[in-house]
This record gives structure tokens, C-alpha cells and sequence, in this order.
């Protein structure tokens, strides 16, 4: 009976031995538990101010003052052939300016002439005033009195003559090719020009002819060199050759042989000889130049 039990037993515990190999024992590691991710709230981007970007100061614009319009000119002269005009009481083509140092030619041809307010030129509502002044006219002139034709006209008022031999009116230099000038000895008006050329002049005429006158020379090659007063004709010669002036062309004279005061009034040339009623006609129009209204 106790053997059979201790089979019995023997056989239990092969059973339970058997039992316990088969079934998986538990991992001693702690199984993990998967991390429960707590969503992480970000804190919203922060965005730097957005700040409006800073101008430059908003300047009102300077307004730049807007030049009056070029009135329209109403000239009495003669314009056939008329090359440069100079007025001395309208010296710019916007009216008399007392500053100015470039006397505008009113043609619109750009023959201005350039020069420097001094004690010997200065303006006046009346004209150019000047005392032993020399004051050069640009090139195209001097090759407009080296042609076969031309005109030149010269207006002049309140005249002094202060050279001691002469009161020479316009002139070109070294060669006096062009001289127009008062001969003091005997009160001559006369032009010089090459040396082909007689002078024409009239003794006795010369201050008379140019003060508060327009005094004229025309010049045709084959033709004629006059000189007029006021469109009164003074004296003529045969133009044999042209006057082949060099240099320098210019208005007055600051050698004290030949120097003088005067307002200039106007002064206008031409690229043909004008006739003597042409001439008059000039004479009568100085001081009428005017803007129209």
C-alpha cells in the first residue's frame, strides 16, 4: 500500500514538473510600458512685432519755380536777312534784366554776346551804358562782315567823345580791316576796311551822324560801301575786295586815343546790304521792340 502511494506520488510530481517546464515563466524585465506622449503644446511662434518699416521722412516736394513762357517778340524791324538783333532796353529774350552779362541776340540765331558788368558797362532801362568799353561780339559776326554782303546797324544816345583822336564805334583788331569811327581833327564820320577799298567818309557829320542816331554801314562786293545816318545817305565807294578782317571783332574802344561814352540802344546786322528806305525805316523803329500782349 505505501509503495503504491509513493508511485502515485512519484507520478504527481513528474506531472507537475512537466507542467512547469511548459509553461513560459514571466520575464522578470518589466514589460514597457509604451511612453504615453504627451502632445507638447507649443507655444505659438512668437512673431516679432511686425512693425511698419520707417521711411524717410516724407519731404514736401520743393516746387521748383517754373520759368515764365518766352513771350512772343513783336520786332519792327526789317527781317529779310536779318542775322542778329541786340536790344539795349530788351537785352534778354525775356525782357531787360540789369544783371545780365550775355546780351541775348533776339533772332534766336545764338550770336549772344558775352561779357562782364563793370565800371565801364552797365545796364540801364534805357540800354547799354558804357565808358571806354571794349566789348567783343562772337565769331559768327566777324565772318558775317568778311562776306560779299552785309549790314550793320548801330544805335546810340547821350554820346561823349573822350579818345583824343578818334571815337572809334566798332572796329576789328590788329588789321583795322573794320573801323567805324569819328575822325576828331575834322569831325569826320568814316569807315576803314581793306586796304582795296577807298574810305568813305564826310567831314563835319561825324557827331551829329551817330548821336541819338542810327548810324549804318552797307557793304556789297562790286557794288557799293555806304555810310548812312538815319537812313540819309553820307558817303559811298566802290567795293573792290572783301575786308579779309582777322581777330577780334568788338563794340567801343578802351584806348584812350580812341575811346567814348554812350548808351547803346540797339545794335542789328544783316547779311545783305539794306536799301536807304529799309534803313530809315529801322532808324524810326528803334525803342518800339516790344512783347506781345
Amino acid at each position: 500500500m505505501k509503495k503504491a502511494i509513493v508511485i502515485v506520488l512519484a507520478i504527481l510530481m513528474i506531472a507537475f514538473t512537466a507542467v512547469s517546464c511548459t509553461t513560459p515563466k514571466e520575464d522578470p524585465t518589466p514589460t514597457e510600458i509604451p511612453a504615453t506622449e504627451v502632445p507638447v503644446t507649443e507655444a505659438p511662434a512668437t512673431e516679432a512685432p511686425t512693425e511698419a518699416p520707417t521711411e524717410a521722412p516724407t519731404e514736401v516736394p520743393t516746387e521748383v519755380p517754373t520759368e515764365a513762357p518766352i513771350p512772343v517778340i513783336v520786332n519792327p524791324y526789317v527781317t529779310d536777312g536779318l542775322v542778329a538783333l541786340f536790344e539795349g532796353y530788351y537785352n534778354t529774350v525775356r525782357g531787360q534784366d540789369l544783371e545780365t552779362e550775355l546780351w541775348e541776340d533776339l533772332t534766336g540765331n545764338g550770336n549772344d554776346i558775352d561779357f562782364m558788368l563793370d565800371e565801364s558797362a552797365s545796364w540801364t532801362e534805357d540800354g547799354l551804358k558804357i565808358s571806354a568799353a571794349k566789348i567783343v561780339m562772337p565769331d559768327e559776326l566777324l565772318e558775317l562782315i568778311n562776306g560779299e554782303e552785309f549790314t550793320v546797324e548801330y544805335t546810340v544816345a547821350d554820346l561823349t567823345v573822350t579818345g583824343t583822336n578818334f571815337a572809334t564805334l566798332l572796329n576789328v583788331l590788329p588789321n583795322d580791316q573794320f573801323a567805324l569811327f569819328i575822325r576828331n581833327a575834322n569831325n569826320a564820320i568814316e569807315f576803314k576796311t581793306s586796304p582795296s577799298n577807298a574810305r568813305p567818309q564826310k567831314a563835319g557829320a561825324g557827331f551829329a551822324s551817330v548821336n541819338n542816331k542810327t548810324i549804318a554801314v552797307t557793304f556789297k562786293l562790286g557794288e557799293k560801301i555806304r555810310i548812312y545816318s538815319d537812313g540819309e545817305l553820307l558817303s559811298e565807294v566802290d567795293a573792290k575786295a572783301t575786308l579779309d578782317a582777322t581777330s577780334t571783332f568788338f563794340i567801343g574802344h578802351n584806348d584812350p586815343a580812341k575811346s567814348y561814352d554812350a548808351t547803346i540802344r540797339s545794335l542789328r546786322f544783316y547779311e545783305r546790304a539794306l536799301t536807304a528806305e529799309e534803313l530809315a525805316a529801322n532808324a524810326q523803329a528803334v525803342g518800339t521792340l516790344k512783347a506781345e500782349s
